[in-house]
């Protein structure tokens, strides 16, 4: 059976950010699965531009209070993001970063159990420097955070929703925002949709 409540951590992604029609695709997951009975919930814990330093000292308390059957975790690429140069320091050195996320894992598992998601692929071409900022983000990095990511994971035996092995060979200019970082509401449809199908594999689809 789905679980009732799923608790959704992460950053802009998460909120919904450049997903004009419906808002996100955790408000997405939210109305498909709070339609099916009215005792299921989803929270959207989302907060723009977050590093996973800063979710790890929310994380538990934020979770414990909505009593969860199912905590998602999308992290990282603010992490990864470099700061006033293409070559530039990550705002979070890969290493560190993989400490982080072991703790935030251990954390949120200590409340319910525990989904990871890896983000997907960007236009950098579009992304150095962000715009009206002093980030760039690089396809490279997210590469190499991610393999920190799902290498963390596999550590500790948490499951991965593979966003960016989804996307790899996928032409992602239809699927981005004018920003080329955030994902449009067919981008979002299609992270709903991968999470949902995640989600009915794991634990059966609703009747």
């Amino acid at each position: 059976m789905l679980p009732r409540r799923i608790t959704v951590f992460g950053s802009s992604t998460v909120y919904g950010t450049a997903d004009d029609k419906v808002g996100g695709f955790v408000q997405r997951l939210r109305l498909w699965h709070e339609a099916r009975d009215s005792r299921n919930r989803v929270y959207n814990l989302g907060i723009w531009g977050e590093q996973t330093s800063a979710l790890l000292q929310r994380l538990a308390s934020e979770a414990r209070a909505r009593q969860p059957h199912l905590i998602l975790i999308y992290a990282g690429f603010n992490d990864s993001r470099r700061l006033d140069a293409p070559d530039g320091p990550n705002a979070t050195p890969v290493d560190a970063f993989a400490d982080l996320l072991h703790e935030v894992l251990s954390a949120a598992r200590a409340v319910a159990p525990t989904v990871i998601m890896t983000g997907y692929p960007f236009d950098e071409s579009r992304t150095q420097p962000y715009p009206g900022t002093n980030a760039f983000y690089r396809l490279e990095d997210a590469r190499r955070y991610n393999h920190a990511l799902t290498g963390v994971a596999d550590s500790l035996e948490v499951k991965v929703i593979d966003f960016f092995g989804h996307f790899r060979d996928a032409d992602m200019t239809p699927l981005l925002a004018a920003d080329g970082l955030h994902g449009n509401a067919e981008c979002h449809q299609r992270l709903f949709e991968l999470t949902r199908q995640f989600l009915e594999n794991e634990y059966g689809a609703p009747p």
